[in-house]
């Protein structure tokens, strides 16, 4: 996964409208892409005829339109989703955005999250891009739509000789398609300054897509580096490059694309016949029902269309509960990585993959596991070994292609079942089994998952959260895949199961029929995850059905829990209270990952309450006793498995800044819904309790004011820059400063920064100032543009003798 997380546009200024007076958004200020969503479905989702709900979408948007063109004419629409959302994605000032939600039709206005190709390690090993054996030299005719940073249509990968167009193709811009690679798109946001955004293909910056389309349809029997042949897992399948990474960063972390721009390019795989997309890019989960990306994977699964994204590589960082989005998409193939190991020809899931629960869906997430470590592809102008989930993701898309032309009336659903279910076990170490967290369903094998025999929907079972004292079940429906008809054995084979739970199955079932598992917790039974598989047997036949759930019970201390009413500061004292929670989820970290794992002293529980969804809130702790070391921590109301993500944690998230991954003393929440929370002050032993204070903000979408006090100084004498920041309060780690290009060291004091001058010449020189404040260590990438809370001062000033 890139150096970076989720992100999620703080736009929270909102539209002042006197009382019944029209909505009318105003045109000044800096603008800003969002997505506006309407109430009927999208044609994916559709239960009317084709017509008559294109009409009704049609006729939606055209009333949004023409509103929206009254209102504000300097607006403009930049693209119209129709099959994966229905929607569309507009340009319009900042401030203006509130005002969207009162124009007639809309049921959403969502800033998307910006995403990153998830950034991988590269290998001196090599792997091959193996295919089944009896399955070589297919996929012909099938189309796979690589949703990434471009593809090289040139390179000997994906030599044309021997294809021939398909009817109807080519498609975009053809200078960039050839005979294999027939569609060549490129989805630039408005404004960008990026000379190459609107070409399908950059030489210097298209390393990723080159890659990622090698593995998953590169041809067969192309020589590669050292005079080794390769092939691709699907090898005469079609290609379609669909560039929606187009943002260049100043941090060398590559290509982002905004989520309107990647659902623009779902939109388009799916309307020009992709049968499956790939999609190597993540940033941590958003909350499930603002995630466009993920939401639009949806719909395109629902088109019919094979949705496969990478896992992610943040495991060794952020433990269970990292596995990023877009896999977080109930209906994507989510896909982890593994590598070869011992025993000869065993599959060792990669220590990088990130691993389930969803981090705020809490679903039973990856779905299936692939190759990822040394994989050796192409990419711009020679051949190239790397590691991380985005290799393993397009070995499961060309699987996907070869299953969708050998069984062409399967659904996505039943396509993704037959994988999960016929999967290959995996291990985390020599001889211990990976449990469905690490590896779903197991190493995909195309052998068996072209005759599944019977299919099960869903082809997981999530219970999610289960408290003590309750029984819970799950169910899945099987049904015959060809030749799976009749009495199958049923079994638990149980990886994890905390002390007092018990599953029970059926012994037997017969397919087509109903499966339920069935989970009793008893009233004293320990917390922990029961996760496994439940396994169907006949004869030699064994099809896996992965399971997952946490038992949990709540600890947290609420009835002496205080509430933030307003933004400002507060104080607080942990000691003398109980120490009742020492582990927070998800994600939960491991131990010596930078974040404290285990905070066993006492805690004190801070209550808020959200009447709207809001840009971001949060909480930084600006005073400290002497020896206390509390920390805090941010989860849904009373629960402490219930983290608010990554942005709950006391870590630097941004990617963006030098103290990235550094420990900071804030936690709050990024584009939450309105409902209750609690902000935890914990300690990791009874010894670090005391009393602290607190700074509580909501909505803070601006950056620190920056201004230099006087332009003409005397030679010794310090040049003061005022700062100040009414939001989260300005971060004095993040401060630097440049006189003349030169680095100067910066100490800051009761809201002045001083710059020394001894050692300046006299004369005129120039200083550039950065400081941000501490939502923007909650950003990440997740809030346009980059760097939001960041304000950056450039001066002249004179030094005089």
């Amino acid at each position: 996964m890139k150096r970076g997380f989720p992100l999620i546009s703080g736009i929270a200024c909102v539209l002042a409208l006197a009382a019944g007076a029209q909505a009318r958004p105003t045109a000044a200020g800096p603008s800003a892409e969002v997505v506006v969503t309407f109430s009927s479905p999208p044609l994916s989702r559709a239960h009317a005829p084709r017509r008559v709900a294109a009409d009704r979408i049609a006729r939606e948007q055209a009333r949004f339109e023409r509103a929206l063109g009254a209102a504000l004419p300097s607006a403009r629409v930049r693209w119209r989703y129709r099959i994966v959302l229905n929607g569309v994605a507009v340009v319009v000032p900042l401030r203006a955005v509130a005002g969207l939600r009162l124009l007639p039709g809309v049921r959403h206005v969502e800033a998307g999250a910006t995403y990153g190709a998830s950034r991988d390690t590269v290998a001196a090993g090599r792997a091959g891009l193996g295919w089944a054996p009896g399955l070589e030299n297919q996929g012909a005719g099938m189309k796979i739509g690589i949703i990434d940073d471009g593809v090289d249509q040139r390179h000997p990968f994906f030599n044309p000789a021997g294809y021939a167009m398909p009817p109807g193709f080519p498609r975009g811009q053809r200078a960039y398609t050839t005979a294999k690679v027939i569609v060549a798109r490129a989805f630039p946001p408005p404004g960008s300054a990026y000379a190459n955004a609107g070409k399908p293909f950059d030489a210097g910056r298209s390393s990723h897509g080159t890659h990622v389309a090698g593995i998953a349809a590169g041809n067969a029997g192309t020589v590669a580096t050292g005079g080794r042949r390769l092939s691709g897992v699907a090898p005469r399948a079609y290609i379609g490059n669909y560039k929606a990474l187009t943002v260049p960063t100043d941090a060398g972390v590559g290509l982002d694309g905004n989520a309107a721009e990647i659902v623009a390019a779902i939109e388009a795989a799916v309307a020009d016949g992709m049968d499956v997309i790939n999609l190597s890019i993540g940033e941590p989960e958003v909350e499930p029902s603002r995630d466009l990306v993920a939401l639009a994977l949806d719909g395109a699964a629902d088109a019919g269309v094979v949705p496969v994204v990478a896992a992610g590589n943040d495991f060794g960082e952020f433990g269970r509960g990292s596995l990023a989005s877009p896999g977080s998409a109930a209906k994507a193939i989510t896909v982890a990585a593994v590598t070869s190991g011992e025993p000869a020809g065993s599959n060792i899931v990669a220590d990088f993959s990130s691993s389930g629960p969803t981090t705020l869906s809490l679903r039973l997430k990856p779905d299936v596991s692939a190759p990822g470590v040394g994989i050796l592809s192409s990419v711009p102008g020679g051949w190239q070994s790397i590691s991380g989930t985005s290799m393993a993701s397009p070995h499961v898309a060309g699987a996907a292609a070869l299953l969708r032309e050998r069984h062409p009336d399967w659904s996505v659903a039943q396509l993704k079942a037959a994988l999960i279910s016929t999967g290959d076990t995996t291990l985390v170490a020599p001889g211990e089994a990976a449990t469905p967290l690490r590896g779903g369903g197991g190493v995909i094998d195309l052998l068996r998952a072209d005759r599944p025999l019977v299919l099960a929907a869903p082809a997981s079972l999530s219970l999610g959260l289960v408290r003590s004292g309750t029984t819970t079940a799950a169910a899945a429906e099987l049904e015959d895949a060809g030749g799976g008809p009749g009495e199958w054995a049923v079994a638990v084979e149980a990886l994890a199961t905390p002390a007092g739970t018990s599953l029970s199955v059926p012994a037997t079932v017969a397919a087509p029929g109903r499966l339920e598992l069935s989970a009793t917790v008893a009233g004293d039974g320990a917390e922990g995850d029961a996760t496994g598989f439940v396994e169907l047997t006949r004869g030699s036949d064994v099809r896996r059905i992965p399971y997952w759930f946490r038992v949990t019970r709540p600890a947290l201390q609420l009835a002496t829990a205080r509430r933030l009413e307003t933004p400002g500061t507060y104080a607080g004292s942990t000691k003398g209270r109980a120490a009742t929670v020492s582990t927070y989820r998800y994600p939960e970290v491991p131990a010596g990952a930078g974040v404290t794992a285990t905070l066993a002293g006492p805690e004190q529980v801070f209550r808020l309450t959200l009447e709207a969804p809001v840009a971001n809130f949060g909480v930084v702790i600006t005073q400290r006793a002497r020896g206390v070391r509390v920390e805090p921590r941010v989860v849904a109301a009373g629960d402490e498995n219930r983290l608010t993500g990554y942005a709950a944690l006391p870590l630097n998230l941004n990617p963006y800044l030098a103290q990235f991954g550094d420990p900071v003393p804030a936690a709050g929440a990024v584009r939450p819904l309105a409902g209750t929370y609690d902000v935890v002050f914990d300690s990791a032993t009874r010894a670090g309790a005391g009393a602290f204070r607190f700074r509580f903000w909501i909505d803070d979408t601006t950056p620190p004011a920056a201004r230099l006090e006087r332009a003409r100084v005397r030679r010794g004498t310090a040049l003061r820059v005022r700062l100040a920041d009414a939001g989260s309060g300005v971060d004095p780690s993040t401060l630097t400063a440049r006189i003349d290009g030169a680095r100067v060291e910066v100490p800051i004091s009761g809201g002045v920064a001083r710059i020394a001058t001894a050692s300046l010449a006299p004369g005129r020189h120039r200083l550039r100032l950065q400081v941000s404040d501490y939502q923007e260590s909650r950003n990440t990438e997740s809030v346009p543009p980059i760097l939001p809370n960041t304000r950056v001062l450039t001066a002249a000033f004179v030094v005089l003798r």
